[in-house]
């Protein structure tokens, strides 16, 4: 039984894994840099304004400051017979230049 539970902490941990941050940013032309967060929701009520919480969350935590959306798309997933199960959430940020330093 302990086994069990322990395989599926496991599994459920390397699922939150996968929508974490991209770590290394996309340098655009102009040199700045541009990072992708990604998360998943269901149709339930609600669920694609908390996936955009999370993302928000996400965004805040990378930049550890304010951030730009660049671009945001919203993505059906599709099982075998065109049934929409799941959507893929994507921004596209930039994190802003901290003008001050954080309070202690």
């Amino acid at each position: 039984m302990k086994s069990a539970l322990a395989l599926l902490v496991l599994i459920l941990l390397a699922g939150c894994r996968s929508m974490m941050a991209d770590s290394k940013p996309i340098r655009t032309e102009g040199g700045s840099a541009v990072y992708s967060l990604t998360s998943l929701y269901d149709g339930s009520s609600g669920a694609r304004g908390r996936a955009a919480e999370w993302l928000d969350i996400n965004a805040r935590n990378l930049c550890l400051s304010e951030y730009t959306l660049i671009s945001e798309e919203s993505v059906p997933i599709l099982n075998r017979i065109d049934e929409v199960i799941h959507s893929r959430l994507t921004w596209e940020i930039k994190c802003k230049e901290e003008t001050q330093e954080p309070p202690p």
